[in-house]
C-alpha cells in the first residue's frame, strides 16, 4: 500500500496547502481535511492495524480491476518461471485464453456486486425519504418535539448523500413545502456540522431556499432573513452558489422582494472569499458563457438596471480585495458602459467613489480607466473621484 494512504490528516492538509497553488483543490476536500480530524486519523489507524482492508470503489470500472489482478499474477508467473524462456507458442496462446476467461470472469463478479450494492443503496434511500415524508406530516399537524428530533437524525443522514442522489432524493421528498419554523431548526443543525459535502450545501440551499425567495410577492418575513442571515456567516460560498447566483443570473427580472433578500445576505456578514467568487462569477465573459451554453442570459448583467446597480453597490460596499485583474478590467468595462447610457445616476456615481476610496489598492494599476468612466459621469459626484483619482496617481508615481 502506497505511503499516501497511511498519512494522518494533519499531513494531508501539509500535502494539500503545498499543491494548492499547482493544482485547483475541489472545496470539498478542503472541508475534510480544514482540522486535523480525529476521526479520520482513527480510520487510517485501523488501516494501519489491519483492521480494515482497501475495497474497489463501486464507479471503477471492472475490466481495469480485473487487469490490475491478471497483472500482478502474471508478474509473479515471470518471477517463479524466469528459468523456463522457452515455452512453445501453444501454451503462450492457452495462457492468453485463460487470461482473458478470468478477465470475463471477474468483471462478471464485479458487475454483478455494483448492481446488487447500487439497489441496495436505492432501497435504502426509498426507506429514507419515505420516514422523513411520514415525519414531516406529523410535524406539520401535531409539532411534537420527539417527531422533530427524529427528523433532524434522519435527514442527517440524508444529506450527507451524493450530490446526485441528494438532488433526486429532495424531488422526491418535496423539500420545497417545508414551514419556516422547520427549515430554521433544519439550518440550526447542519450548519454546525464540518462533514457535510460543500456542493450538498448548494443543492439544499438551492431546492429550500431558492424556491420560497423565487415565490415572494410582499417584503420578505423576518424569520426568513433571520435564518438567511445566521447561514450566510457560517455557509457564505453555498448561499453564493445556492442562492445568490441563481437570483441574479438566472432571473430575466430581479424584483423589489427578491432584491431586498439578496442585498439583505450581501450586507449581512458574507465572507470577503464569498464576495470575491460572486464578483467573479458576475463579470466573467457573458458572450463566451452564452455561447458554450445556448442560455439567454438577463440583460441586467450587461445593461444594468435600478436592482442590478443597488445589488453592485452592496458588493462594493463590503471590504474585499480584488486581485483577479481580468475580472477587474471587466467589470469597469461594463461600468463605462452603463455611465454612457446613465451619466446622471446617482448609486453608479456612488460605486465610482467607492472604488477610489474603499478599494484605492485593488485599483491602482486601472486609475486612467475609472478616470474615463468618471469623465462621463454628470452627478455631483464626479468632482470627487476625479479629485480622488489624480491624488491616487501622484500617490503611484510618488513610489515608482
Amino acid at each position: 500500500m502506497s505511503n499516501y494512504y497511511l498519512l494522518s490528516a494533519k499531513k494531508w492538509n501539509e500535502e494539500l496547502s503545498l499543491n494548492e497553488n499547482l493544482f485547483p483543490i475541489d472545496p470539498a476536500i478542503k472541508e475534510i481535511f480544514k482540522k486535523d480530524g480525529q476521526s479520520l486519523d482513527n480510520f487510517v489507524q485501523r488501516i494501519k492495524e489491519n483492521e480494515i482492508q482497501p475495497t474497489v470503489p463501486s464507479h471503477s470500472s471492472p475490466i481495469f480491476v480485473a487487469k490490475d489482478y491478471i497483472m500482478r499474477k502474471r508478474k509473479r508467473r515471470k518471477i517463479t518461471d524466469q528459468n523456463q524462456q522457452q515455452n512453445s507458442k501453444v501454451d503462450d496462446e492457452k495462457i492468453f485464453d485463460d487470461d482473458n476467461m478470468s478477465i470475463d470472469i471477474l468483471s462478471d463478479e464485479v458487475n454483478q456486486k455494483s448492481e446488487s450494492t447500487e439497489d441496495h443503496v436505492t432501497s435504502l434511500n426509498f426507506e429514507l425519504i419515505q420516514t422523513l415524508k411520514s415525519l414531516f406530516e406529523q410535524i406539520t399537524q401535531h409539532s411534537k418535539e420527539c417527531d422533530t428530533k427524529e427528523f433532524l437524525s434522519k435527514f442527517n443522514d440524508l444529506i450527507r448523500l451524493p450530490h446526485v442522489q441528494l438532488r433526486e432524493s429532495f424531488e422526491k421528498l418535496e423539500i420545497t413545502r417545508i414551514d419556516d419554523k422547520l427549515l430554521e431548526t433544519l439550518c440550526n443543525d447542519i450548519i454546525q456540522h464540518e462533514d457535510i459535502m460543500y456542493q450538498n450545501y448548494v443543492i439544499f440551499f438551492k431546492f429550500t431556499f431558492l424556491e420560497k425567495i423565487r415565490l415572494i410577492t410582499s417584503k420578505p418575513s423576518r424569520d426568513l432573513l433571520s435564518i438567511l442571515s445566521k447561514i450566510t456567516k457560517s455557509k457564505g460560498k453555498p448561499v453564493v452558489y445556492g442562492l445568490l447566483l441563481p437570483l441574479i443570473k438566472e432571473s430575466q427580472e430581479i424584483a423589489r422582494p427578491q432584491l431586498e433578500v439578496i442585498t439583505r445576505i450581501i450586507n449581512g456578514g458574507l465572507s470577503e472569499e464569498s464576495i470575491v467568487s460572486l464578483i467573479i462569477e458576475l463579470f466573467s465573459d457573458f458572450r463566451m458563457f452564452n455561447e458554450s451554453t445556448s442560455v439567454t442570459l438577463p440583460n441586467h448583467l450587461e445593461k444594468w438596471n435600478d436592482s442590478m446597480i443597488e445589488i453592485l453597490f452592496s458588493i462594493f460596499n463590503q471590504k474585499f480585495q480584488i486581485e483577479n485583474q481580468y475580472i477587474l478590467k471587466r467589470f469597469l468595462y461594463h461600468l463605462n458602459l452603463n455611465l454612457e447610457l446613465q451619466p446622471n445616476n446617482q448609486k453608479l456615481g456612488q460605486i465610482l467613489l467607492l472604488l477610489v476610496t474603499k478599494h484605492s489598492e485593488s485599483i491602482m494599476d486601472h486609475l486612467e480607466e475609472i478616470k474615463v468612466a468618471a469623465e462621463k459621469s454628470t452627478t455631483f459626484l464626479k468632482k470627487s473621484v476625479l479629485g480622488k483619482v489624480n491624488s491616487l496617481t501622484n500617490k503611484r508615481t510618488s513610489h515608482k
